[in-house]
């Protein structure tokens, strides 16, 4: 079914559209921020805080990118959090949920487990045990998927080797163990063949999950490479040389890639390069778009096996774009039609998590970068088609986050809906993308309808505005047309 925005449709975007509408069911983009409600579906699970207050999560029914899908939170004895949860990560069946409750405290993560239809398992929600060694930034945060319904929790850290107790860290908590333990580590042999001697740089932006035997992460700089670790086997290391007594030895267990020459010779190392980058790991490749020069570049993996980058895709401009998709309005929510891209905020690409080479590019575009109204767009990169373009408020202007998903595949019985009393009515699921609670930004304290306190939610949002303005000293980089 073709896009309602997208008029009138080719034969190969309403083909594309209905491919994206049947893979709905198995990952879409996912809105990181919750939205806060009493919704009830067979996706709900139902936690405590360490205030012993209780705290509830449901994710709504998928839709089909580039909508975006949403969870929301309730509390219904009045759980106190200073800004709305977020999911920091998603693997396989889990999603990892952070709440900061607090100021002077670290927040407080949870462990989403999806219901198991095979066993009649129903689903779950879990407190981790406070991490009592950093406070992570939440793009420094992965999950790895064990055998038997375990998992791994890993938090990379990394500080300037010239700072007292700077070097590679990576905190791990392990769901057999159930406690947290940080390992010491360094570039490996390959690492340093490749990287070099020089002092390390590295600003990271996300983590992957490679997986395999020794349980692969990636942690991604997106303006240089990529550092990884096999973390089981830094378990086994770890534990063999704390046998020994060797208990802050640096592990040499970090491998590193490098990002395409052509990549590293265009970043821009202020700012938040989320904004103009994204990578995956789809099909033992690597696959790096870059929205500034419209390019997807792939490299298979291992890293060990001396593949190397081949750019993938390439269009020379927006205005091509436009020029192919000429009636295509890119600002549907907005009065006034806009079909074309000369002007506009063009950020935060996301690599779709088809079936295919992941041609399927999504963006966001907006009139300015403080603008709470946008669009995510997809796009082919191979065809220049615009296949579907959905538009969005945002709630947080400087911090909008969205995120691929394949959760959704394990989620299903999402059919509810909510009433003005917070009710859940069954049924009507397609009602509820249209039912949207009262927006959380600004404002010192916010009430919200499930009767959860946020204060100063605004006020967090201080830092990420700068860092994003730091990123625009050279102009507006993405009004490329």
């Amino acid at each position: 079914m073709a896009t309602p925005h997208v008029s009138p449709a080719s034969a190969a975007v309403v083909d594309a559209a209905a491919a994206a509408e049947k893979s709905a069911r198995s990952w879409g983009l996912l809105d990181g921020f919750a939205w806060i409600g009493n919704v009830e579906n067979a996706t709900t699970a139902v936690s405590k805080t360490s205030d012993n207050k209780h705290i509830q999560i449901t994710f709504c029914p998928p839709l089909a990118p580039p909508q975006l899908s949403r969870f929301y939170i309730h509390t219904p004895d009045g759980a106190r959090m200073i800004m709305e949860p977020f999911i920091v990560a998603t693997e396989d069946d889990i999603a990892l949920l952070r709440v900061q409750t607090r100021y002077d405290k670290y927040p407080e993560y949870y462990i989403y487990q999806a219901a198991d239809d095979s066993s009649g398992t129903p689903p779950s929600l879990t407190r981790l045990p406070p991490t009592p060694y950093i406070n992570f930034n939440i793009k420094d945060m992965g999950l790895l998927r064990l055998p038997g319904k375990q998992y791994i929790v890993a938090g990379f850290r990394f500080i300037h080797e010239y700072y007292p107790g700077g070097g590679l860290a990576l905190c791990v908590y392990d769901s057999n163990r159930g406690d947290w333990k940080l390992h010491k580590l360094a570039l490996s042999v390959q690492g340093r063949q490749v990287y070099g001697n020089k002092l390390l740089e590295h600003k990271n932006c996300k983590v992957l999950t490679i997986g395999g035997d020794a349980g692969t992460m990636a942690f991604v700089d997106l303006w240089r490479g990529v550092l990884f670790c096999d973390v089981l086997t830094l378990e086994r290391e770890a534990a063999a040389v704390a046998h020994q007594g060797e208990h802050n030895k640096a592990l040499p267990l970090v491998g590193y890639v490098k990002l395409p020459d052509e990549l590293r010779r265009t970043a821009r190392f202020r700012g938040d390069a989320c904004l103009y980058r994204d990578m995956v790991f789809l099909d033992n490749h690597l696959k790096c778009v870059d929205l500034p020069t419209r390019s997807l570049w792939i490299r298979p993996w291992p890293a060990t096996t001396g593949g190397d980058w081949s750019r993938r895709y390439m269009i020379r401009s927006f205005k091509e774009v436009a020029n192919i998709n000429p009636r295509v309005n890119l600002l549907p929510g907005h009065t006034s039609v806009c079909r074309s891209f000369t002007g506009l905020n063009i950020r935060q690409p996301v690599v779709g998590l088809h079936d295919d080479d992941a041609r399927i590019l999504y963006f966001v575009v907006k009139t300015d970068l403080t603008a709470a109204k946008g669009s995510v767009i997809a796009l082919d990169l191979s065809t220049r088609k615009i296949l579907g373009v959905s538009p969005f408020v945002a709630r947080h202007k400087y911090d909008f986050t969205y995120m691929p998903t394949g959760l959704f595949k394990h989620l299903s019985g999402g059919n509810a809906s909510v009433n003005q009393s917070g009710m859940v009515l069954p049924g009507s699921a397609s009602k509820m993308k249209d039912k949207i609670f009262k927006h959380l930004s600004g404002g010192n304290v916010t009430l919200n309808q499930s009767g959860m306190v946020l204060e100063d939610s605004a006020c967090s949002m201080k830092d990420k505005a700068q860092e994003l303005l730091d990123g625009e000293e050279d102009g507006d980089a993405m009004a490329l047309d």
